[in-house]
């Protein structure tokens, strides 16, 4: 399922970078890339971050490779994309099924909670793009919109005839560049992400679960929660929406606060996008931007979500020894 995700999302990506509409796509998310001084490009990025990563991840990648930004703008536009990412997952993944399981108060809670952590880390990302960049970003044209007045006026003077002909020839040469660039782009990520993937499944079938719940059972009085929470961070292998669903099950079996509930989920949710980080987030990266700013990239959003998360658990923890 994930592969062809990351096809459409980088087909998509490749199509309106070639698109002149691409420009338009900067106006939802201006105002944060205006607030971090960073090439007003960006924000196109960000804007399909909300939508689908693999486009956002897409389009940002192209503007580097095409030297349009450079490293600096890549990994501030990284940590403020956390704001978008975090909307996509809270509305589009984890409402429906955290209020179905965990009711409204419960629910909510947990993902106002999430998503004050990722505002938080886009927060610091327009800090940090406030002391790298000048206040006044260059404006970098985009591939659909370089020359496009010239090109229109030269178009204008041809005949008729030629103008259609020109137009479908430009249309079909559009097409075949957009499918050989994602291709290209698919390939790239995919001959890393695959064994990748296979080699975490072996070593999961080979007894890994069995593992980790014997490393996490101890754990389980230290912080005052049943050992069927374990339950739940195995879960978290699998996928969020997995977490949710037997989170719920195991809150109408035990008789557990609300404090408790929070914590074992946000347990969970470290977990799972730590795996995630190492699993997909990694190789993608580095078949993305290259090793160096793929791993640098890769270590900042690892950093970031899981220290946020991780000030949540502690605070959580602290709160219910006062309790």
């Amino acid at each position: 399922m994930m592969l062809p995700m990351i096809f459409i999302g980088f087909l998509l990506a490749n199509a309106l970078i070639k698109s002149r509409y691409i420009k338009y796509t900067n106006i939802p998310m201006a105002l944060l890339t205006k607030k971090a001084y960073l090439p007003v490009t960006c924000s196109s990025a960000l804007t399909f971050y909300f939508f689908n990563s693999w486009t956002g991840v897409g389009v940002l990648s192209t503007l580097f490779r095409d030297k349009i930004i450079n490293e600096r703008h890549v990994i501030v536009t990284v940590l403020i994309a956390m704001l978008p990412k975090g909307l996509h997952s809270v509305l589009f993944f984890q409402i429906p099924v955290a209020i179905a399981v965990l009711g409204y108060s419960i629910g909510l809670l947990l993902l106002a909670i999430e998503l004050l952590v990722f505002s938080l880390i886009a927060f610091l990302g327009i800090i940090i793009g406030r002391r790298l960049f000048q206040q006044e970003p260059c404006v970098c044209k985009m591939e659909g919109e370089a020359g496009e007045g010239s090109e229109e006026l030269e178009e204008a003077e041809k005949p008729e005839e030629t103008k259609k002909q020109n137009k479908y020839k430009k249309w079909i040469s559009h097409i075949g560049a957009v499918f050989a660039k994602t291709l290209y782009d698919f390939a790239k990520v995919a001959v890393v992400l695959i064994p990748t993937t296979i080699l975490f499944l072996a070593i999961f079938n080979y007894g890994l679960i069995g593992y980790f719940e014997g490393l996490f059972r101890p754990l389980m009085s230290a912080i005052n929660l049943p050992d069927v929470a374990i339950i739940v961070f195995t879960a978290s292998f699998l996928s969020q929406v997995a977490v949710l669903s037997v989170a719920g099950t195991v809150i109408a079996l035990e008789e557990i606060t609300v404090l408790q509930t929070l914590l074992m989920l946000f347990i969970a949710r470290i977990l799972h996008l730590g795996l995630g980080y190492v699993k997909t987030s990694f190789p993608t990266n580095i078949a993305l931007f290259g090793k160096s700013l793929g791993t640098r990239v890769t270590c900042i959003e690892f950093i970031t979500v899981e220290s946020g998360l991780f000030s949540v658990i502690i605070i959580l923890l602290l709160i219910q020894s006062f309790l």
